[in-house]
């Protein structure tokens, strides 16, 4: 994430009320990064009680500068040497919206993961679309303390 102007460099009363819109966006940021796992490991719980190999996953990705991306991805093994399997997994591509379609992810799967998936990719898109909306809020802040702390007007 951008770094907005800090104090001291913050020039006026203005610019000093984007940076705390800009930090109360960003702890919703946070918050809503910290949902987004916490139902992941829900979903993991559940799908381990179902005590079934999970062949459809979900992921919360957290890059370098904090863009929080969930995705659904397809699980497969593969083969190795000696007998033994290798879990690998492929992102299934969610298309246009905040939200997968239920048929590129559980299209003629088991009912209990059809059931998991309805539980929670419902939620998981919420969680998308207000990351979403809060970036482009954020973006739009730091554009306006920028431009009014270059140009103070008068107090």
């Amino acid at each position: 994430m951008i770094d907005p102007i800090e104090h001291p460099s913050v020039r006026g009363k203005l610019s000093a009320k984007y940076l705390e819109m800009i930090r109360e966006l960003d702890t919703i940021h946070f918050m809503l990064r910290d949902q987004a796992i916490e139902l992941r490991d829900a979903f993991f719980a559940d799908a381990k009680r179902e005590g079934k190999i999970l062949y459809r996953t979900v992921q919360v990705k957290v890059n370098k500068q904090e863009s929080v991306s969930i995705i659904w991805k397809r699980v497969s093994f593969v083969d190795l040497p000696g007998g033994k399997k290798k879990q690998r997994t492929t992102a299934i591509p969610k298309g246009k919206g905040h939200s997968y379609r239920e048929d590129a992810v559980v299209k003629k799967a088991d009912y209990w993961l059809q059931q998991l998936f309805h539980t929670y990719e419902p939620k998981f898109a919420i969680i998308r679309e207000s990351l979403v909306s809060n970036m482009k809020a954020r973006k739009t802040l730091l554009e306006l303390q920028r431009r009014v702390n270059a140009n103070p007007p008068i107090e």
